[in-house]
């Protein structure tokens, strides 16, 4: 929380720089916000921006959530189909393997359901 608190404050400072002082009119977010209201500011509005995988990760062993079906273990008919299967997140962006999860899910739903 403090950190983020002075990332604020730091950039409040180079926006009220001179240099800068021409090109601003008024702080649009968080505003005139101080303290309390601050802190909650923050808690409130924090994210993030991370790409978030592993949280339902596919294996075989006991801290896996899916099969290699996509199937959830222990739960009848449900799938998960996203960037959480992923047992470690890629070096690269995660929107192509993303991709490729969904088409192989509906790949296998075809199958399921003969389409």
């Amino acid at each position: 929380m403090k950190a983020a608190i002075t990332s604020i404050e730091i950039c409040r400072e180079i926006a009220d720089s001179h240099a800068l002082r021409p090109f601003i009119k008024r702080e649009l977010m968080p505003g005139k916000l101080k303290g309390i209201a601050l802190t909650d500011f923050v808690r409130d509005g924090i994210v993030t921006y991370w790409h978030q995988a592993g949280s339902a990760k596919m294996g075989r062993d006991p801290m896996s959530v899916v099969d290699a079906n996509l199937k959830v273990y222990g739960v009848n008919s449900l799938r998960i189909a996203d960037g959480s299967i992923m047992p470690r997140v890629t070096t690269g962006n995660t929107m192509a393997p993303c991709v490729v999860i969904g088409e192989r899910a509906a790949e296998l739903l075809k199958e399921q359901y003969n389409l």
